[in-house]
């Protein structure tokens, strides 16, 4: 038995009998693998220098400001301006990631005596996942661009609400720093200014006012848009080749297992909570599912927090998503 094939069937063995009777491992590299070997691609191409110095920052340039914000216009512009807001579902998602991030915050500080700002890293690390790069392609592809809307609501909440938050505890808590609710709004105002953010404002606008992408725009943004996906997930591994797994093993399994498993369950929890029905109750579930999203490490370096550790985790992640992410994705039927 290889190692690969051992720490697949080491994840499998935690799934309830009821669907891991039901599992094949066929299927699940049939749903995952595709997407997953992309990521792989990027990451053998940078760790063989086959990248230029500075290509992986150009890439995600590209990636970042141009495809996959393009492909977040070209699909919702597309969709009924009826079907894109869903406040249950904001709130269920909003309420899964709150909760998870406390339950990991609390553990970081108790079990593993943090201080506030490891916590706040932990607490990030365990509810937000890689949506941009890595869900919304991915979705798009499996399941449609139908699955826009629910990805797009659930980037607002990571960006205005989880992500400040954390900015602003890691603020609060440094010598001399800004108070929690400064820190907070400045964190909210690089949010709104995210490319990310303004797609889905303008993708909200053009269906709302039924403009769309009328002649030529709509021939662009879906050619800009059909690179987002090969792209991002090139990038991805490209960005993953230069982590390494040094680190303490305690918080980097807590990260890991809070991420890929509580996180989900809390969305489960959440969206029954708030009656969420039908695709996006589907498509959170699977977004909740996402490995650990690269921001958070972004963040750790910029305050010299816990750097090591995120390195790991988001790697670790990423590999154990190729099984959690289709057991995510058979759960909920869109298998």
């Amino acid at each position: 038995m290889t190692a690969g094939q051992g720490l697949i069937n080491l994840v499998i063995a935690l799934v309830p009998a009821k669907f891991r009777n039901e599992l094949q491992l066929s299927l699940i590299f049939s749903l995952t693998l595709p997407f997953f070997a992309l990521v792989g691609l990027g990451y053998m191409a940078n760790r063989l220098n086959w990248l230029p110095e500075g290509g992986v920052r150009a890439i995600n340039v590209f990636v970042f400001n141009f495809a996959v914000p393009a492909l977040i216009i070209s699909a919702l512009a597309r969709q009924n301006f009826d079907v894109l807001i869903n406040i249950r579902y904001l709130a269920g998602w909003a309420l899964a990631a709150l909760v998870v991030y406390g339950l990991g915050a609390v553990i970081m500080l108790v079990a593993f005596k943090g201080d506030r700002q490891e916590a706040a890293l932990m607490g990030q690390a365990a509810s937000v996942g890689n949506l941009g790069f890595l869900a919304l392609p991915l979705l798009i592809v499996a399941v449609g661009e139908q699955a826009a809307p629910a990805v797009a609501s659930a980037l607002i909440v990571d960006l205005v609400l989880i992500i400040p938050f954390s900015i602003a505890v890691l603020e609060s808590s440094n010598n001399g720093g800004k108070s929690a609710a400064e820190a907070f709004f400045n964190a909210l105002k690089g949010a709104v200014a995210n490319p990310f953010f303004l797609a889905i404002a303008l993708g909200v606008f053009l269906s709302a006012t039924g403009i769309g992408l009328p002649g030529p725009s709509e021939r662009f943004f879906t050619f800009l848009a059909g690179a987002a996906g090969p792209t991002a997930l090139f990038s991805l591994g490209a960005s993953l080749a230069g982590r390494s797994v040094a680190g303490d093993w305690g918080p980097i399994a807590l990260m890991n297992g809070l991420k890929l498993f509580a996180h989900p369950l809390a969305a489960w929890l959440a969206f029954s909570l708030f009656a969420v029905e039908g695709l996006s109750y589907k498509i959170g579930i699977v977004l909740a599912a996402m490995p650990i999203a690269g921001n958070v490490f972004v963040i750790a370096e910029a305050y010299g927090v816990m750097v090591r550790r995120l390195s790991a985790g988001i790697l670790i992640s990423t590999i154990l998503a190729v099984v959690t992410v289709a057991l995510a994705l058979q759960w909920v039927g869109l298998a």
